[in-house]
């Protein structure tokens, strides 16, 4: 178990098993609590699920956005998961099948070469942009170090978060995002908010002012956003104060959600009482426009045709 501080030694295996002396709270199950309910936050907490989920864990499906983002971050952040990189067109050959097999049994992650090309070619994009942006410091060995992992205790209640990259004065931190989808500028505000960025810098925010209160307000919290296919183009993310303030403020009510769960024993799912949803105002705008396009062209039709209809 760690103690409260940074620490930049914890392997991936120990962070996500919950390296805090109790039950921790990170800034994914802070979003699990926001979009759904405490109990699915407990079904997802390494140390306090259910032991019938811990028996029956599904095997994890090959996806390839997320093979080359394993391949980009352990490459360019020089930490992360072992690969294990197999030469075959897919899995599905018996020799492709017993290769991934014994990866996976040796506690490597498994990639197709195709995707570690990929993955090279993702990170050389990262590193030419980078210089571009001006951002010299993220990534770049001796300008800070990667999966840095901060553990602390509020009141009781223990947290924890794992930071990409951060410059050894704290002051720069450093998120890494890959993506098969879009990153365009004009759509990236949607997409961070949809997966909780502002959180993820928010939880950020106030680990590192728990270790190092004497740089709060002093710090950058920043995403390096880029796609993983040709032209690799990537977008440098900064969160403005209206970013963090959101994510303050989604992370109180998480916390709040938390801390009431872990001093009651009682998390609880969804409200059983009756749920009556709002419609949907662009469902009921599209109808509306349906149902006028439909009036007019009965209105247009001569009334012999529609007496005969």
């Amino acid at each position: 178990m760690r103690e409260q501080g940074i620490h930049f030694d914890v392997s991936a295996e120990e962070y996500f098993a919950d390296c805090a002396p109790a039950p921790s709270l990170t800034q994914s199950l802070a979003k699990v609590l926001l979009n759904q309910s405490p109990l699915h936050a407990k079904c997802e907490h390494p140390r306090l699920k259910p032991r019938d989920l811990e028996d029956e864990e599904p095997a994890e499906k090959y996806v390839a956005a997320q093979a080359i983002g394993n391949a980009v971050h352990a490459t360019l952040i020089g930490r992360g998961k072992t690969l294990a990189v197999g030469d075959f067109d897919d899995w599905r050959k018996k020799a492709a099948q017993e290769f991934k097999a014994d990866a996976e049994a040796a506690g490597r992650t498994p990639i197709l070469n195709k995707h570690m090309l990929q993955a090279h070619a993702t990170t050389l994009a990262v590193k030419l942009q980078l210089i571009s942006a001006g951002w010299t410091k993220a990534f770049h060995q001796g300008e800070g170090h990667g999966e840095a992992v901060v553990c602390w205790q509020e009141d009781g209640l223990w947290f924890r978060t794992m930071i990409d990259w951060i410059t050894p004065d704290f002051r720069e931190v450093y998120d890494l995002k890959t993506s098969a989808a879009s990153f365009a500028p004009h759509i990236i505000g949607r997409k961070a908010v949809d997966d909780g960025w502002d959180v993820q810098a928010a939880m950020h925010e106030r680990a590192l002012d728990a270790i190092d209160p004497a740089g709060a307000g002093r710090r950058k919290f920043r995403f390096v956003a880029i796609e993983n296919y040709p032209p690799y183009a990537m977008v440098p993310v900064e969160m403005t104060e209206t970013w963090l303030t959101m994510g303050r403020k989604k992370l109180a009510v998480a916390i709040e959600l938390w801390r009431d769960a872990m001093r009651t024993g009682n998390f609880a799912g969804y409200p059983l009482e009756p749920c009556r949803p709002e419609y949907p105002g662009y469902a009921e705008t599209q109808w509306i426009g349906r149902e006028v396009e439909h009036n007019d062209r009965k209105a247009a039709m001569p009334h012999d045709i529609l007496m005969a209809g």
